[in-house]
């Protein structure tokens, strides 16, 4: 009978802890020291990170503009040989109306010519 008792005292002694409410438990005790600012630091906080971004922004639209205008320069510059695809059809729209207008003034001429 003392075997039985010593089986059963080892028995709990190696028994393993749940390691889910282990976890949780240490959760809990991290959870309950936190300290949570009051509202006048978090809308000051805010303040400043909308303030940082406005400046980010500016910074950045006004180093777009500068490069764009340099490179608009620097185009300039080279005597701008490259035409943009607005061009390209404009001027095919030109060339396209000339063309009508020549066959028609070619074809009056013949139709008189004819006659």
């Amino acid at each position: 009978m003392a075997k039985e008792t010593e089986k059963k005292a080892t028995s709990k002694k190696t028994k393993k802890p749940n390691k889910i409410a282990t976890w949780f438990k240490g959760f809990w005790s991290e959870v309950k020291r936190i300290v949570w600012p009051d509202g006048k630091t978090v809308l000051r906080n805010t303040v400043i990170v909308i303030i940082v971004v406005a400046i980010a922004a500016a910074v950045i639209y006004l180093f777009d503009q500068g490069m764009s205008l340099g490179l608009k320069g620097v185009k300039k510059l080279a005597g701008d040989t490259t035409t943009t695809a607005a061009q390209e059809s404009a001027e095919g729209q030109a060339s396209e109306k000339a063309l009508t207008t020549i066959t028609g003034a070619e074809a009056e001429t013949e139709t008189s010519a004819a006659e």
